[in-house]
């Protein structure tokens, strides 16, 4: 009689955590998708001038200071028609020189 007492108990238990997660998960359901916060700050976009030095999954430009600087490439921008040595002038976002952390292009340009 205790086993069936103590099974009955246990399959209470577990039917209520299982309700508690299907509740966390509909309001996560509710969510509109994005996993990007939304932020009204407009992010603060600068320019830096160079050579391509490599591209690939990411861009390394050669500054004019002779500096290297690896950049992440941001949505919606192609670098079709650009090679290696070309000069460049980049929009971006972030900072250059912050080791983690990758500034995103946001337009690129030829210098002529």
């Amino acid at each position: 009689m205790k086993r069936k007492i103590c099974l009955v108990l246990t399959l209470v238990l577990v039917m209520f955590a299982l309700s508690a997660c299907g509740k966390a998960d509909s309001g996560k359901k509710a969510d509109d998708g994005s996993s990007q916060p939304q932020s009204t700050e407009k992010v603060e976009e600068k320019k830096v001038s160079g050579i391509i030095n490599r591209m690939g999954d990411y861009l390394m430009l050669l500054t004019g200071d002779g500096e290297y600087q690896v950049m992440d490439y941001g949505k919606g921008v192609s670098v079709d028609g650009f090679a290696e040595g070309d000069s460049v002038e980049i929009t971006y976002t972030g900072e250059l020189g912050v080791d983690g952390a990758a500034p995103v292009i946001t337009a690129i340009s030829k210098v002529k």
